[in-house]
């Protein structure tokens, strides 16, 4: 959580600041085992970084580089994302339509993004406060497009490459988050 009060350091003795950071620093590694990396951010560093297409081990020299940000851009659509491990992240600063289709099937996510404080609306846009991660790219697609679409074909690189050729990805599929 931000905060934007730089605090006081009240004298405190260095033993027991080392037992505090001890004891921060077990939480992390627990909750991060665990699946929940809360003290990590969405996203490390905002420069590109290469990384591998599969999960098999390979060589260095067998690594593909695969541009980690994408743009989604349509009619009142804005949308800037960073590919990540975890999946997409729909970087702050983006937005979308704010309106959506009769057949949109991702109502009430999006409304819950709103009441956590992560979406605002203005006007008929709808602006991404924070980055927010998605596990998949047709999620993200859809929450700022405001109706459903493929999102491995709709989030394209700076020179046009969707991100299913980014990803050599040949087997489409459902990927929506339940």
């Amino acid at each position: 959580m931000d905060n934007g009060t730089g605090g006081t350091k009240p004298h405190t003795l260095p033993a027991l600041e080392a037992e505090c950071r001890e004891v921060f620093e077990t939480i992390d590694i627990l909750l991060t085992t665990l699946g929940y990396p809360i003290f990590e951010p969405l996203i490390r560093n905002r420069n590109p970084v290469a990384v591998t297409q599969t999960t098999e081990p390979v060589l260095d020299s067998q690594k593909q580089s695969i541009p980690t940000e994408f743009y989604c851009h349509a009619s009142g659509v804005d949308g800037r994302a960073q590919y990540t491990q975890e999946g997409l992240v729909v970087l702050a600063g983006s937005y979308g339509r704010a309106e959506v289709s009769s057949s949109f099937n991702y109502a009430q996510k999006r409304q819950t993004m709103l009441e956590q404080g992560l979406l605002r609306i203005e006007g008929d846009r709808i602006y991404f406060i924070r980055d927010v991660l998605f596990k998949a790219p047709s999620p993200a697609a859809t929450a700022l497009l405001g109706h459903s679409v493929n999102g491995w074909t709709k989030w394209k690189d700076s020179t046009g490459k969707t991100l299913e050729e980014a990803m050599n990805r040949s087997t489409p599929g459902n990927d929506y988050e339940a």
